[in-house]
């Protein structure tokens, strides 16, 4: 594409010491975790080294690319997210961790909750050999054990799956610790993703769409843990899931999209809990999507094809690739007003469709394993992608980006690429800055002196103005009688009481028509704060009926030197004044406005 290239790259060169990750798409969240405004990345980092008995993870929180915090997990995990639980203000994210057939849930990084899957009924036959194992002598094992082996193995119980792999050595032991425990079936979680329960604003509450391994597909309510929605793939228990994409909200309707291992993808909706097949390829998928606005289905192959089908299985279009595509990740760009499909492809190259039309496309040095899009730090439109060796490459999309379909290769474009399209990393603290002020940032570091005494005589002419239209309008409404004939007419009287240096203040109002109600009454009190403190200086007044005076109270304490326990010198009886304004709600002039004379307050020994 001609031009300036649409993604500016995030110079992370002086970033010491640089981070490295090993992750997927579904374990990558963005999440204002510390409920600061800012957007920080959470990523599971899976540890793969061959000297360690068994595989680990950490759940990384990096604030821009610097590594903040870091938590154990447990488990590997198949996919993170963020999401809100409840609509109580200030809102504060949950980080939902799927891990075998649990959901942890972290808040203010710490934990907060775990969910696990409830238990699928076993078979008769294992329940049988499971309590005759423990009491039956060690010779009849093998004849118990070829029983369960008629079973399904999809069907037995992990600990049955366990046990027919051990050796007759291991048996024993094991029979003897697991004796006790219940037999049942549990998926392992094997995918998960959001559902908003509503849309009516940028964070609403979200269920959790959870996929298992035994092919059911459940809707988790996290706020009080409960399921709401249980429905399965298909009917055929070999058909697993492997992805899953949600499009709706759970309170008016949602689509389900599942695609299997054996290649077949599958529709559910909230009317409808048995998963119909849409279509079926003969070769496993490696990344889908439901998208929000035509309600297409896009996938990815392994026989490098990019795929578009409608929801009742007719192929609209395909695209063949160069090379095998690893992650598929949408670009929704609600500026531009169109969703954007990323295909990361095997060698590095990133391409980017607008449906069937290519209109951009990148090229870095190795194969990316991992993308993320949406809002991070202070920018919105940030794309994170996580290379094979581990590295972290962040690209920001351009203000003035455009896309429109195009041709041709990147033999010659690589990571590097322009200068003009590299910045620095700091870009993800600073908020959004439109080219019209960046522009008039421009102006006014070129013509400061001016501009600042510009900026200030307009500022001095503004509170000049408005000093004047407050003085006005309080001198205006100087009466104990409102003279406002659109409302009933009201009198306010004043009493203080006390020597000091603490006062209570009594206002008397009374209404003095025959018939109407004075209502939505407001009385503000002003005092010099080097002189006066009020604690409660605005009090709403119930209806006044004629006739019924209605008196209010206020505390009025004099400011008394510290070390001699006087009055200021600056008091005196010309400016010793609370002002009291008795205005009605929504209007900005005062019904009544009068200054009550306050007495000389003792000295407090």
């Amino acid at each position: 594409m001609a031009g300036a290239p649409n993604w500016l790259h995030v110079d992370t060169e002086d970033e010491s010491p640089r981070q490295q990750l090993t992750t997927l798409s579904s374990c990558m969240a963005l999440s204002d975790v510390q409920c600061d405004g800012y957007v920080r990345l959470l990523a599971a980092d899976i540890s793969l080294d061959d000297a360690a008995e068994e595989p680990s993870a950490t759940l990384k929180v990096f604030r821009g690319l610097k590594l903040k915090h870091e938590q154990p997990l447990p488990g590997i995990p198949t996919a993170i997210v963020s999401l809100y639980i409840d609509e109580s203000e200030p809102k504060t994210p949950v980080i939902a961790v799927a891990i075998a057939e649990s959901v942890l849930f972290y808040r203010h990084l710490k934990p907060y909750f775990k969910y696990t899957i409830p238990a699928q009924e076993s078979e008769d036959l294992e329940l049988e050999v499971w309590r005759k194992l423990p009491v039956m002598k060690t010779d009849t094992h093998p004849g118990l054990l070829d029983s369960l082996r008629k079973i399904d193995h999809s069907k037995l119980s992990r600990k049955s799956q366990r046990l027919l792999q051990m050796g007759e050595e291991e048996r024993e032991a094991f029979i003897n610790t697991h004796k006790d425990s219940p037999v049942g079936r549990v998926g392992s979680i094997v995918a998960m993703c959001c559902l908003k329960r509503i849309s009516s604003d940028s964070n609403p509450p979200s269920h959790l769409v959870l996929a298992t391994d035994i092919g059911h597909v459940l809707i988790l309510e996290p706020q009080g843990f409960n399921l709401v929605f249980k429905g399965r793939t298909c009917e055929d228990e070999t058909a697993v899931p492997s992805l899953i994409s949600v499009q709706g909200t759970f309170e008016t309707d949602f689509c389900i999209v599942v695609a299997t291992r054996n290649g077949g993808v599958y529709l559910l909706r909230k009317s409808q809990s048995e998963g119909q097949e849409i279509f079926k390829l003969g070769i496993p998928l490696t990344g889908l999507l439901l998208l929000p606005i035509d309600q297409t289905i896009i996938a990815s192959t392994m026989d490098n094809r990019y795929l578009c089908y409608s929801k009742r299985g007719k192929l609209l279009y395909q695209v063949q690739l160069a090379e095998l595509p690893v992650c598929l990740l949408p670009l929704p760009m609600t500026h531009l007003g169109l969703t954007l499909v990323a295909i990361a492809l095997k060698g590095g190259v990133v391409k980017f469709y607008l449906q069937r039309y290519l209109v951009d496309e990148f090229a870095l040095d190795e194969t990316v394993d991992a993308m993320l899009y949406g809002r991070m730090g202070m920018e919105d439109h940030v794309l994170t992608l996580v290379t094979q060796s581990g590295g972290i490459v962040v690209k920001i999309l351009r203000r003035v980006s455009r896309f429109e379909p195009k041709t041709g290769d990147l033999g010659s474009k690589r990571s590097g690429g322009d200068q003009k399209s590299i910045v620095d990393v700091s870009i993800l603290d600073k908020p959004k800055k439109s080219s019209i002020f960046v522009e008039q940032a421009a102006r006014e570091k070129q013509q400061a002196k001016s501009t600042y005494g510009s900026f200030q005589v307009e500022l001095w002419r503004l509170r000049h103005t408005a000093a004047r239209a407050t003085i006005d309008a309080i001198n205006s409404s100087e009466s104990t009688i409102s003279g406002d004939l659109t409302h009933a007419p009201v009198k306010l009287s004043a009493e203080v009481c006390g020597s000091g240096p603490a006062f209570r203040l009594y206002l008397t109002v009374q209404n003095l028509s025959t018939f109407k109600m004075a209502s939505n009454l407001v009385v503000l009190l002003h005092a010099d704060r080097r002189h006066y403190t009020i604690p409660q200086s605005m009090a709403r007044l119930p209806s006044v009926l004629p006739g019924v005076p209605l008196r209010v109270d206020f505390e009025v304490v004099a400011v008394l030197d510290p070390m001699d326990k006087l009055p200021p010198s600056t008091l005196s009886p010309d400016n010793s004044l609370i002002r009291v304004m008795l205005m009605k709600a929504g209007q900005a002039k005062p019904l009544i406005a009068a200054a009550v004379s306050m007495p000389q307050s003792e000295a407090a020994f």
